[in-house]
């Protein structure tokens, strides 16, 4: 499988994530947002949880995505990840929609536990994932 996600080209050092302000600003101008929450174990299996926030035509919505973990150092496109629970839908739960983006992160806060510090742009969710699997040694090779 091949990645699907964008490579940042961001380093560590660098900023990726969005200040409150940027975040807010590409909400406004029709962006999309995200953030990664970490890992999950459901029913022994391993599992990830990310937050998109979307803006449509009737609002801002917030979708909880928690799927199956079955990246490798290769395939790291958690938008392509299946769900954990089978009756949800592919692209996640969706929280709520509402009239603002101010109303969407505050939302997403109160209900998901979203960090205001840590949202990206649209993609980078990937690089979020593969630093969380860097960081916790769980890389798996792209051919066992």
């Amino acid at each position: 499988m091949q990645d699907a996600c964008p490579t940042s080209k961001i380093g560590h050092d660098e900023m990726r994530h969005l200040t409150p302000a940027f975040a807010l600003g590409a909400l406004h101008r029709g962006k999309q947002i995200e953030q990664f929450l970490g890992g999950i174990e459901r029913d022994g299996r391993r599992g990830l949880r990310w937050i998109a926030v979307s803006p449509g035509r009737a609002g801002v919505s917030v979708y909880l995505s928690e799927v199956e973990d079955i990246g490798t150092d290769t395939f790291r496109d958690v938008t392509e990840f299946p769900p954990l629970d089978p009756e949800d839908e592919d692209w996640g739960k969706e929280i709520g929609t509402v009239a603002s983006p101010e109303e969407a992160l505050r939302l997403a806060e109160r209900e998901l536990g979203a960090d205001p510090a840590h949202w990206v742009n649209q993609g980078i969710v990937c690089d979020e994932y593969h630093d969380f699997q860097a960081a916790n040694g769980i890389g798996r090779p792209a051919n066992p």
